[in-house]
C-alpha cells in the first residue's frame, strides 16, 4: 500500500497536445519533399491555424507561422507548396531555415488531424515502410527531409 502511494506521489508530466502547421514543399512528378513542423504558442485550436494558413496565402505575409518559400534554390524545376494543420504530443526542435535537410520522416495526419511522425534511417526506407502500409493508412502519410529534430 505505501509502495503505491509512492507511485501515485510521483510527479507525472503529461504530454502536452499542440497544434502544427506542417509545411511541405513537393518537388513536382517525383516522391521528394521536404517538410516544416511550425508552432505558434499563441495557437491552441485548430480553426485558429487553419485561419493563418488563410491570412497567410491571401496576404502573400505570414504574420503567423513565419517561413519563406524560396523557389529560387529548385531552378529548373517546379514544385507546390501543401499546408495541413494538426495536432500532435510530439514536439519539434524550432525550425531554422537552412540548407541541411538532412533527416527523413514518414509523416502523418490522420482524419482526425493527428500528427504522427517518425525518424528513418533514409528516405529509401520511408518510402519502403510507406509502402507496406495499408492503403487506406498510405493515403494519411509522405516521406519528407526535415531539418528539425522529434524531441524527447
Amino acid at each position: 500500500m505505501l509502495a503505491l502511494g509512492l507511485l501515485l506521489a510521483l510527479p507525472t508530466q503529461a504530454a502536452e497536445q499542440r497544434v502544427y502547421l506542417v509545411a511541405t514543399m513537393q518537388l513536382d512528378g517525383s516522391s521528394l519533399a521536404q517538410s516544416i513542423f511550425l508552432h505558434e504558442p499563441g495557437i491552441t485550436e485548430l480553426e485558429g491555424c487553419r485561419e493563418a494558413v488563410r491570412a497567410g496565402q491571401r496576404d502573400r505575409d505570414w504574420q503567423r507561422y513565419h517561413h519563406i518559400f524560396r523557389s529560387d534554390r529548385f531552378k529548373g524545376f517546379s514544385g507546390h507548396m501543401q499546408y495541413r494543420c494538426a495536432i500532435s504530443d510530439q514536439q519539434f526542435s524550432s525550425w531554422q531555415d537552412g540548407p541541411r535537410y538532412n533527416r527523413s520522416y514518414l509523416i502523418g495526419v490522420d482524419e482526425h488531424s493527428k500528427l504522427n511522425v517518425e525518424r528513418t534511417s533514409s528516405q529509401a526506407q520511408c518510402m519502403t515502410q510507406l509502402r507496406a502500409l495499408p492503403a487506406a493508412r498510405q493515403a494519411h502519410r509522405f516521406c519528407a527531409m526535415g531539418n528539425q529534430q522529434i524531441m524527447p
